[in-house]
């Protein structure tokens, strides 16, 4: 569901996060609800600055129970470190609100009081190292250098899904005990759900780096060709990082001896990236 737009950002709600919204507000819950939900907006509204800060283009913020997640038009796999500062402006605003009131001295306020714990709570389960949350996206842009943008985002999906596993058998647990475990059961559910897609989501988010230029080029059947010479050692990176939208780059791989060893284009050496990471040189591919 479209809620709106913010700074030029499409805002939805999960199909989870209605139905808990609803379910709620029909217990009489409505004032925690708006709390939950002003909590959730700001943290995603800090990931929406910091995106912007970075020139980073957010297409739309889809928020569910736990936080929410940023669909982004620019692939973030060629510069780890812009995910990580994007990643860690939600938790940290989070917990930045929450120790404020805190030391403001308002916990005697049974509203601040929740107000407090959700922001605190938001921002500590956020930074647990499992995609799609935060933390996961840290952890990605931690190993992505070591392992290559698509093994590292495989194993923080699979952490996701190992956290909503345990959150779930927790919240059967304590449904067992004393039919206090309905909040764990969906939070799980949400998460592992959300994992799932994010694995799925992986070949999208780079392929669409390649999709609007191939869509050009088969649009026009031509389009300008930036021709870039490199030596074997020039990292993937560095040469990625000078192309641009309408132009197709091709990069002529040469010895030290200035003779051509091969020639690579730019879908070539985005596939060369991901599977060995951004320390990938054109040797490697």
């Amino acid at each position: 569901m479209r809620l709106g737009r913010i700074a030029g950002v499409s805002l939805h709600l999960n199909l989870f996060l209605i139905l808990l919204v609803a379910a709620y507000s029909y217990l009489g819950y409505g004032l925690e609800i708006l709390i939950i939900f002003t909590s959730l907006l700001i943290h995603e509204i800090a990931h929406t600055i910091v995106a912007l800060m970075l020139d980073i283009k957010v297409e739309a913020i889809e928020l569910l129970p736990f936080g929410g997640q940023a669909r982004i038009e620019d692939f973030t796999g060629l510069e780890p470190a812009k995910e990580i500062y994007m990643a860690l402006a939600g938790p940290l605003i989070s917990l930045s609100i929450a120790a404020f009131f805190y030391f403001l001295g308002k916990q005697s306020n049974p509203a601040m009081q929740f107000f407090i714990t959700i922001n605190a709570a938001l921002g500590l389960f956020n930074l647990l190292p499992a995609l799609p949350l935060d933390g996961g996206r840290v952890l990605r842009g931690i190993l992505s250098p070591l392992l290559g943008y698509r093994k590292s985002t495989r194993t923080a999906v699979f952490l996701g899904e190992i956290i909503a596993l345990v959150i779930i058998v927790y919240g059967l647990y304590l449904s067992y005990r004393n039919l206090t475990g309905a909040n764990y059961l969906i939070m799980g559910v949400v998460l592992f759900w959300a994992a799932r897609r994010e694995g799925k989501l992986l070949l999208y988010s780079f392929m669409r780096f390649l999709v609007n230029k191939k869509g050009e080029l088969a649009k026009k059947s031509f389009l300008p060709c930036n021709q870039v010479v490199g030596q074997a050692d020039v990292k993937v990176r560095e040469i990625l990082n000078v192309t641009r939208p309408g132009v197709y780059m091709m990069v002529m791989v040469v010895d030290d001896k200035h003779q051509l060893i091969s020639i690579k284009t730019e879908a070539e050496l985005i596939e060369c990236l991901l599977e060995k990471g951004p320390r990938a040189t054109l040797r490697d591919c």
